[in-house]
């Protein structure tokens, strides 16, 4: 829609003078007619809007006000004006919150030049929306102009030849209100006698094309009969169906009135002749030229003189077609024989160029009533067909553009990387009428079977709750809510935390049949959550036992500074050796907390072996009872034996035995030392709790962060032989 010739004015609103500056040169480059303007404020943005701008352009994180807040504040005095949030900081809540206000398009920055390209074209495309719509709207005003303002009566009919509406002058015309004759048919305004005839024109006019001319006897609301001319033509779609007549019509029955009008007619006659937007003609009823006006002479390149007295269809803008000359020639007799004849035709100026003209041949009489001459009167209405053809081409490409939205949407839906289900309301409850393979795979079903079930099958209990007894499901139909928490189970019953955020969905007549639901699965982000919890509570205690360290080797290197004592240099190093210490550790317990994603088979004998020769046991002894292969992370397996078998020979003794076992769903390992009192068994995996001196208080909250990186469970129980025994189930065992 916009011309190559037109500018398209664009203003820019962003607080990075440079990025703003570089996106303007970027967008000119795209298109030519691009001019950019730019404003680092959204109110030097709002200032530049009392100029003419045909699109705004706008960042959403700026300092003084955001482009959601500026968006609000155009929508005010600009309720239309294109409007662009072209954002770094992309989310589904500002989206949601640029919609909600009215935004005309979304995009999210991205890296590359590519991004000014399709930015461009966003632009390219609201732009031409925004011209289609008020050129659709000066249309309908305009033809709410002429039927409120016409001097004739007009009436429009629907497709059922039944009233819509009519004008003023139908109304006095005819003496019925617009509401009396409101959805009934034309028959109570003929009379019986004329009906047959006003029958099979109206006919005609439904299933042809052109329109239907009848001068005809009408009933006035007061029973008083007058003749009145109708001038009637169908209103098509698309696909020809018609979808609405217009009927023009006035009363000719006082004759008085009617030679007053011929008269006035004459003198229209005269203004019309020498109309230079009217091609204008005065022919003879035998089709001889009597006068052209200048006008309809510029298409031809001969004189006046060479054609008149000539027969109308043997001039030069009929001689490139037999088939023009032959349909004027059938024109000028029909109108000869009183028919009011409108036509269109196609012709070829004396430069060869093309062109299309519409317009009437008209009767002429005199006060007799005989036809003495033919006024032909018509315009060139190229460009107003080639508008029509851009219009029906521009519907088309519409048409394609909804067909490729549609495309797109499915493409969207079944591609997101969040689950999304289209649900319908019966009886006040969610029935899944679509859903992404994002939601049927995480969920372990076939869509078949997620469809036309009820979405609180798919709901935990406390979510299934809220969403049915307290109200979860009507604040969505409502759109009352932004975002809440469910939990979603899945075929084999594992929980799946996830961030719903619905939207009412509505039919063709607005109402509200259902929602959109969707769903972000936040599971992975509450494990790290939970892990942040974690670390937060032993950071104290690590900090702690870190300052204790450091404040002793501080002291006795001051010490030893001044008493040049190397007792003092040694016990530094063993506070830095203390600090070493708990540092690897504490490393080693944030790495571990991260979750499995690989596994292989594990021997565990070879393992525990390896294991027992890497940690220093003095005299301890291993009896490795278990010829078992369990799958599990190499690396991290190996962590979680040397800190039990370290565990086990510090607080068992120098000699003391250690023992590792078969479980039927795991393993376990224990010691024959003094075990752990029951009392102290909440603490034991704590970060920083030690009872030995040189222990960092770690080893075991690494053992348990392992054990659930792989979802195994472990505790604490008594040994044998009265020892401590750690238990370490829901190992997954491979068959030997």
């Amino acid at each position: 829609m916009i011309t190559p010739a037109e500018t398209v004015r664009v203003l820019h609103v962003d607080d990075e003078p440079g990025f703003a500056e570089m996106t303007a040169e970027f967008l000119e480059r795209q298109d030519e007619r691009f001019v950019v303007e730019t404003a680092t404020t959204a109110a030097g943005g709002l200032k530049r809007l009392a100029e003419d701008v045909d699109c705004v352009v706008s960042d959403y994180e700026m300092s003084e006000q955001n482009g959601i807040e500026l968006l609000e504040a155009v929508r005010e005095d600009h309720p239309d004006l294109p409007f662009v949030l072209y954002t770094g900081k992309g989310s589904e809540e500002i989206a949601s919150d640029a919609i909600s206000a009215g935004v005309t398009d979304y995009l999210q920055k991205g890296s590359g030049t590519s991004q000014y390209t399709v930015l461009a074209n966003r632009i390219r495309n609201a732009v031409e929306q925004y011209q289609s719509k008020r050129e659709v709207e000066a249309s309908r005003k305009r033809l709410s102009l002429f039927f409120d303002q016409s001097p004739l009566g007009v009436v429009e009919w629907d497709e059922d030849l039944e009233c819509r509406r009519l004008n003023e002058t139908a109304e006095e015309i005819l003496g019925y209100t617009e509401a009396e004759l409101r959805g009934k048919s034309w028959e109570p305004l003929v009379p019986e006698s004329d009906r047959e005839a006003v029958a099979t024109g109206m006919g005609e006019l439904m299933n042809e094309e052109g329109g239907y001319h009848i001068v005809n006897e009408n009933v006035r609301k007061d029973g008083e009969v007058i003749t009145c001319e109708w001038h009637n033509r169908a209103v098509r779609d698309e696909t020809g169906d018609t979808v609405a007549i217009y009927s023009q019509f006035r009363d000719i029955t006082d004759r008085k009135e009617r030679e007053a009008e011929l008269r006035r007619k004459e003198r229209r006659y005269q203004a019309v002749f020498n109309d230079p937007n009217i091609l204008v003609g005065l022919i003879d009823t035998d089709g001889t030229v009597l006068d052209i006006n200048q006008t309809a002479m510029e298409y031809i390149d001969v004189t006046l003189e060479d054609v008149r007295g000539e027969r109308f269809w043997r001039t030069p803008w009929f001689e490139h077609s037999a088939a023009a000359r032959g349909e004027v020639k059938d024109w000028i007799d029909r109108a000869a024989s009183g028919e009011y004849v409108e036509f269109e035709a196609d012709r070829v100026s004396a430069e060869g160029e093309p062109y299309t003209v519409e317009g009437v041949f008209r009767p002429v009489t005199d006060d007799a009533g005989e036809i003495v001459s033919l006024l032909i009167s018509s315009r060139d209405v190229t460009e107003q067909k080639e508008r029509e053809r851009r219009l029906k081409r521009q519907t088309e490409e519409l048409e394609k553009l909804t067909s490729e939205l549609e495309e797109q949407y499915r493409t969207l839906f079944e591609g997101a990387p969040i689950m999304a289900v289209v649900t319908r309301a019966e009886e006040g409850r969610p029935i899944v009428e679509d859903c992404n393979e994002q939601f049927a795979e995480t969920l372990g079903y076939g869509k078949a079977t997620v469809i036309g079930s009820e979405l609180a099958t798919f709901y935990a209990p406390e979510s299934k709750t809220e969403l049915l007894d307290r109200g979860g499901y009507r604040r969505s139909l409502k759109g009352e809510f932004t975002r809440e928490r469910r939990e979603l189970v899945t075929a084999d019953g594992r929980r799946v935390e996830a961030l719903l955020r619905a939207v009412p969905r509505y039919n063709a007549d607005g109402r509200v049949v259902g929602t959109m639901a969707m769903f972000v699965d936040i599971t992975e982000r509450e494990a790290v959550r939970r892990a942040n919890e974690r670390l937060e509570e032993f950071t104290g205690i690590v900090s702690h036992d870190l300052r204790n360290p450091l404040n002793v080797a501080e002291g006795e290197l001051e010490l030893a500074q001044k008493t040049d004592g190397e007792e003092h240099l040694a016990a530094v190093e063993r506070a830095h050796d203390r600090m070493d210490a708990l540092i690897d550790d504490l490393l080693t317990l944030a790495r571990e907390g991260e979750a499995v994603t690989e596994v292989e088979p594990v021997d565990l004998t070879t393992m525990i072996e390896s294991r027992w020769a890497n940690v220093e046991t003095a005299e301890a002894t291993l009896v490795a009872g278990t010829d078992r292969t369990v799958r599990a992370d190499r690396s991290r397996l190996k962590q979680l034996f040397e800190n039990l078998i370290r565990n086990a020979v510090e607080h068992g003794g120098e000699s003391v035995t250690v023992t590792v076992g078969d479980l039927p769903y795991g393993f376990y390992i224990e010691d024959d030392g003094a075990g752990i009192p029951e009392a102290d068994r909440d603490e034991i995996f704590e970060a920083g709790h030690t009872t030995s001196e040189s222990g960092t208080g770690f080893g075991l909250s690494i053992v348990e962060e392992i054990a659930e990186a792989h979802d195994w469970e472990i505790r604490i129980t008594t040994g044998s032989e009265g020892g401590a025994r750690f238990e370490i189930t829901g190992v997954e065992i491979v068959d030997g």
